[in-house]
């Protein structure tokens, strides 16, 4: 018995034998499945983005809200020595953990009429209070988390999830 492959006329003369032909039909799919894997990897990729951008905007919207809300409070007392008692006792302040992540706030005392509400998330204490700062000196008592080994200061310059409001303090009665 003998045994005859079937053949397929191509132009020019070309014969292609089936079997030749099942093959190129598999590679076409695997290629197509390898695109379709590259695709499906990528929109993961982008949805992850997309998921830690908006936790980030969120912590980010949180932040606002609480230096805005600092700022009403201390509008809200037109005496002069009840809105020092307030920047003074909200100088550096832990916020409340459900709201945002190891939050801090600070008021600054007002120059020259401004204000400076603070608030950082994701960040010690001690990088809170090197990044309000105006200095690259390392914060008192900060020493251990803000030196490297060889006596560098990495907690100053990093400005990293933090918003800061400056408001114009209102002028109020001395009652």
């Amino acid at each position: 018995m003998s045994t005859v492959k079937m053949m397929r006329a191509l132009p020019q003369g070309r014969h292609i034998a089936k079997a030749e032909q099942w093959g190129m039909a598999l590679l076409e799919a695997l290629i197509a499945l390898l695109i379709f894997s590259i695709a499906v990897l990528g929109l993961v990729g982008i949805q992850a983005n997309m998921v830690t951008n908006t936790t980030e905007a969120q912590f980010r919207s949180i932040a606002t809200y609480i230096a805005q809300q600092k700022i009403g409070r201390i509008w809200a007392n037109p005496s002069e020595t009840e809105r020092a008692g307030l920047i003074a006792e909200e100088t550096v302040q832990a916020i409340d953990q459900s709201l945002l992540p190891s939050g801090f706030s600070t008021v600054s005392a007002p120059e020259g009429g401004m204000l400076r509400v603070t608030v950082t998330w994701g960040v010690s204490e001690c990088r809170h209070r090197a990044q309000i700062q105006d200095s690259d000196d390392v914060p008192d008592g900060c020493e251990a988390e803000c030196l490297d080994d060889d006596g560098n200061n990495v907690c100053s310059g990093s400005r990293e999830n933090n918003v800061t409001i400056d408001a114009r303090v209102m002028e109020g009665d001395e009652s």
